[in-house]
């Protein structure tokens, strides 16, 4: 995962309150069990209250999945980090202390596959461009037929071509078709040709098939990074380090390309008299170093590795 949205944190003097939860339903319930526990930790009340505020200010976006996460982390009196989760969070996260809990964020909200997803159905098509992060980005309608009257093949053009801009715009690698299978592959017809290797077909919610295709996507990406670090290790080129004294040095002098991190660390090894879960993301991020979590896929010392800049 890329670290540069996070530079809003880096430089910033906590303490700190970091926060992860499902938004989706029973908040009040939710945002209750979270202050007791950051009140309990030591949090300031006043930075309470613009956590608070932030959680409550902002429903999901038009167009998210109904369950949603946010990740959410605030200084001082203003929220740095504030990201919507595409899967919420299993219970929540609720941390006070000096640094920034980020880890999380690569976690819960690895990138989804930039994507146009086309509703068709017998009153028109909805058509939603949605960036890496789940923003959409851009909301087109086409149609406002009348029903039970046939799709013309000047309408599937139109939708066709709404289609391809918005897919162009973002550099889709995925157009997903949604809606009666008739109309889906009429559309589909519709297409240019140079666009059909792009296209998925779904019965049920686009969204779902979205996060399917992406999470696939990101665990090709996690695989690549640990067989990289493997052919660096065994080939001796020396880009390849682990072990936190090695992996420390090498961000301290910024010739950090990708952090590798067994999992969400528990924080039970310190560094620079902090938390390592909290040290270590926070100066892949000041030196713009990217962090994969690669799980069982490769050895590392201490769980701890970093792919140097060549």
């Amino acid at each position: 995962m890329h670290t540069t949205g996070w530079h809003e944190v880096v430089g910033v003097d906590g303490p700190f309150v970091s926060v992860y939860l499902d938004v989706s339903d029973h908040l009040d319930l939710r945002w209750r069990a979270v202050r007791d526990q950051l009140d309990g930790a030591g949090a300031d009340p006043a930075l309470l209250a613009v956590v608070e505020s932030a959680v409550r200010a902002t429903l999901p976006a038009p167009g998210r999945s109904p369950r949603a996460g946010r990740g959410l982390v605030a200084a001082g009196d203003r929220v740095l980090v504030d990201r919507y989760l595409p899967v919420p969070p299993p219970g929540y996260t609720a941390r006070f202390g000096p640094l920034p809990y980020l880890l999380p964020l690569v976690d819960l909200s690895e990138p989804l596959l930039p994507h146009v997803v086309v509703q068709v159905d017998e009153h028109g098509a909805e058509l939603r461009g949605v960036d890496p992060s789940g923003r959409p980005v851009a909301v087109a309608s086409v149609g406002a037929r009348r029903p039970g009257r046939p799709w013309g093949a000047a309408e599937l053009a139109d939708v066709a071509q709404e289609a391809t801009t918005l897919v162009d715009r973002l550099s889709a690698p995925l157009l997903v078709l949604a809606g009666p299978l008739p109309t889906r592959r009429s559309l589909r017809v519709a297409l240019p040709d140079r666009y059909h290797h792009l296209v998925v077909e779904v019965e049920g919610s686009p969204d779902r098939a979205v996060l399917h295709l992406a999470g696939r996507a990101n665990q090709d990406r996690r695989r690549a990074v640990a067989q990289r670090f493997r052919d660096e290790s065994a080939g001796l080129t020396g880009r390849a380090v682990h072990g936190l004294a090695a992996v420390r040095e090498a961000l301290a002098n910024e010739a950090v390309e990708t952090l590798l991190l067994t999992d969400a660390l528990v924080g039970a090894r310190s560094v620079d008299g902090g938390r390592a879960d909290e040290v270590l993301p926070l100066l892949a991020a000041a030196c713009g170093a990217d962090i994969a979590l690669v799980g069982g896929a490769v050895q590392l010392r201490e769980d701890v590795g970093a792919l140097l800049a060549a």
